[in-house]
């Protein structure tokens, strides 16, 4: 008994300290990232811009009515600035069609990196609740909120404002390409885009500012099963052309389009033949080991269907081609 007792507490003290040495080891992973974020604080006591907000409502899967501007005082606003500089540069972040927890990870990693950053929820902004809404409604509300925060960042003295950037996710991505064509190249460095959609409001057909698009190899959300997201081209009756959008290809291919079988044009397509001014350019690079929003979840390969036949509905990534997504966004803005 005395010999089983001896082992059995020198069992219990093996497990003892490795649970203290794993406490440890979390206690200084926590503390190293808590202190990279720490270098950034959220401001507060914004100044209110209430009449920005507008009441529009949902019919169906459109969103109809006057759209939101940006409000900084809006529950959902976040606006990070480093402490390491006076003016640092910043981050416009675009969420997707899940709304502002779409972007919160990649978010965090850009205050990392020592950027300032904006994010907020433009359904918030307009008083939508999540659901089932279009590609073109949803692109409609965060396009027009996203810009109106550019605008107002441009107003702001505490941050670099011939240095901004933007990134956008999923319908967020094709936010901001639109916005690579209505931007001013002597406030906006770069555009980083990724999964995006031509389906919704469509692309420019002109650009002025360098974009980096990101794709997981893996990635098929909403492609037809065995395409890719990069090769969609959905019927043209499901796009909208957007007045508040630069001139594109949702002008010839929208729900008004004569030709019914019509459709759009691919991403891959359209970077060929968008034309680029002011020295812009075209990055794009495909990830391995990721789909669709590489840092939203863990790597889950699946499809679904919303009644007209099984479509694509991969998502997340591992935690190294995260790594290798950082990387890309770190090398595309050395070379800005």
């Amino acid at each position: 008994m005395t010999g089983n007792f001896a082992r059995t507490v020198k069992a219990m003290n093996k497990k003892y300290c490795y649970n203290i040495s794993a406490l440890v080891v979390l206690s200084i992973f926590m503390l190293v990232n808590l202190s990279s974020v720490s270098n950034a604080e959220i401001l507060k006591n914004l100044d209110c811009n209430p009449q920005a907000i507008k009441s529009p409502i949902q019919k169906g899967l459109a969103i109809v009515g006057e759209l939101s501007g940006f409000d900084p005082c809006n529950s959902s606003v976040e606006l990070f600035r480093p402490n390491t500089t006076d003016n640092p540069p910043i981050v416009i972040v675009a969420h997707g069609g899940g709304g502002k927890r779409d972007a919160q990870n990649i978010t965090r990693e850009f205050q990392k990196l020592g950027f300032g950053t904006l994010i907020f929820d433009a359904y918030e902004m307009n008083g939508i609740p999540l659901g089932r809404i279009g590609n073109a409604s949803r692109q409609m509300m965060i396009l027009k909120t996203t810009y109106a925060a550019y605008e107002w960042i441009l107003k702001r003295s505490d941050f670099n404002t011939s240095a901004i950037y933007f990134y956008g996710i999923s319908n967020g991505a094709s936010v901001v390409i639109n916005i690579a064509g209505m931007v001013n190249k002597n406030h906006v460095k770069g555009i980083i885009s990724e999964a995006p959609t031509p389906t919704g409001i469509g692309y420019p057909n002109e650009i002025s500012i360098p974009i980096q698009i990101i794709f997981g190899e893996l990635d098929d959300l909403g492609a037809p099963v065995g395409k890719k997201r990069w090769e969609i081209q959905d019927l043209c009756r499901i796009s909208v052309s957007f007045d508040f959008a630069p001139k594109g290809t949702s002008k010839d291919c929208n729900y008004k389009t004569a030709d019914k079988s019509k459709r759009s044009i691919s991403t891959i397509d359209w970077t060929k033949s968008v034309i680029k001014t002011q020295s812009s350019f075209i990055d794009i690079v495909f990830i391995e080991n990721m789909a669709h929003g590489g840092f939203t979840k863990e790597l889950n390969i699946n499809t679904r269907d919303f009644g007209r036949g099984p479509i694509g509905w991969s998502e997340g990534g591992t935690p190294d081609s995260r790594n290798k997504m950082l990387e890309v966004i770190n090398q595309f803005i050395k070379k800005l």
